[in-house]
């Protein structure tokens, strides 16, 4: 069984939209990326579903087909990383 994630934080965040969001749909039309995706951030849930796909739009392009599995993948904790309970 594989126990592998990738996490990164500041999932609502200007880095995250113009560079994390397009590379992870790029690693994903490759077949690179089969593991689960978790966001951490702060803000609500909504914000990032549709900061992904805006990113996406505009500058990555968005792939319907990899967009659907990346969302497949995607997990989202809304969360402070200085906050211990956000890594329980």
């Amino acid at each position: 069984m594989k126990s592998d994630a990738l996490v990164f934080f500041g999932a609502t965040g200007d880095l995250a939209s113009k560079k994390i969001f397009p590379a992870l749909q790029a690693m994903v039309k490759r077949g690179h990326l089969d593991v689960p995706v978790i966001g951490v951030a702060r803000r609500p849930a909504e914000e990032f579903q549709s900061r992904l796909k805006e990113s996406l739009q505009k500058h990555g392009g968005l792939d319907p087909a990899a967009f659907a599995k990346l969302s497949g993948l995607l997990h989202y904790v809304r969360g402070d990383y200085e906050d211990s309970a956000t890594f329980q």
